[in-house]
């Protein structure tokens, strides 16, 4: 059963949530945390795939996003920062307070992994999962044509449109979800900089070296907005978390391509989505075990 409620985040601004609630529960809440211009229905599939397997599973869209935006785009001051401080750490606020006995799952895609780190709360997760999750400077991207479009995204596209349409007209350009101008700036401002959030955000670095759980990092071997060495970057800043690392070929499942998105797509993703239950429930017994 599927059920969207909204929420007031810790600073009264509105988000659009979906919960996906099972038939006979097992106990874990996962929390699923969208890539940077992604609607919340895009996770679907899978919440609903975990759902029928007993997890009670939420999505959200982020302020300036889906239906947690404005009527017009150009009215939001939403950034990327406020999406970790404010509206990733208000939904999981809200979901430690009702259901106080359950144990809790993140998944964050691309900069939904990223963004995990932001909240003090995350010290209270059992486990996480990032998927393509990345430090996207362009020195982790080889040195081909994938870096020369990193830069021309970081250094023009996103400037020059943003100021010239008061927002990232991302969807005219055949990209993803129009992004308000606060969150495109700052993307583009962070992933200019060798150590990305950490620059601007200097005591992000102590938080995020503050979790502690089990995780597991997802990444795949033809994802071209997430490169093996962006994804290791970006593990390093979660210093003290305990890692599975799966570096994933197409051909391992059968597939011509995954890319940055093809983990929550049915048809590919479900290949995959087997093994991330196991090693949900793998992880929970280490725990348990250790626990007694």
């Amino acid at each position: 059963m599927k059920d969207s409620f909204r929420i007031h985040a810790s600073d009264g601004y509105i988000l659009s949530v979906t919960g996906f609630v099972p038939k006979k529960s097992n106990g874990i809440v996962v929390l699923i945390n969208s890539a940077t211009g992604v609607r919340q229905e895009y996770y679907h599939d899978f919440a609903n795939y975990l759902s029928e397997r007993g997890f009670r599973v939420f999505t959200y869209d982020y302020r300036g996003i889906g239906h947690s935006r404005p009527v017009n785009i150009k009215d939001s001051k939403a950034t990327m920062h406020e999406w970790g401080t404010l509206d990733y750490h208000s939904v999981l606020k809200h979901l430690f307070l009702t259901y106080t006995e359950s144990q809790f799952v993140v998944v964050g895609h691309s900069v939904g992994g990223q963004i995990i780190g932001m909240s003090p709360l995350s010290e209270n997760v059992d486990q996480i999962i990032t998927v393509g999750a990345q430090v996207p400077f362009y020195k982790n991207f080889g040195k081909g044509l994938s870096r020369l479009k990193l830069m021309s995204f970081w250094y023009l596209m996103i400037p020059l449109f943003t100021r010239l349409f008061g927002y990232f007209p991302a969807s005219r350009l055949g990209l993803f979800e129009n992004l308000p101008s606060g969150v495109a700036l700052q993307w583009a401002r962070w992933a200019k900089n060798k150590n990305y959030l950490f620059e601007e955000l200097p005591f992000m670095k102590q938080r995020f070296g503050a979790l502690h759980q089990h995780a597991l990092m997802l990444s795949f071997t033809d994802d071209e907005y997430a490169p093996k060495e962006a994804v290791d970057n970006l593990m390093k800043y979660f210093s003290n978390v305990k890692w599975d690392s799966w570096d994933i070929q197409p051909k391992q499942i059968h597939q011509e391509k995954i890319g940055h998105f093809g983990f929550f797509k049915r048809n590919s993703g479900i290949l995959l989505w087997d093994h991330i239950v196991d090693w949900i429930g793998r992880t929970h017994r280490i725990k348990e075990s250790k626990a007694a």
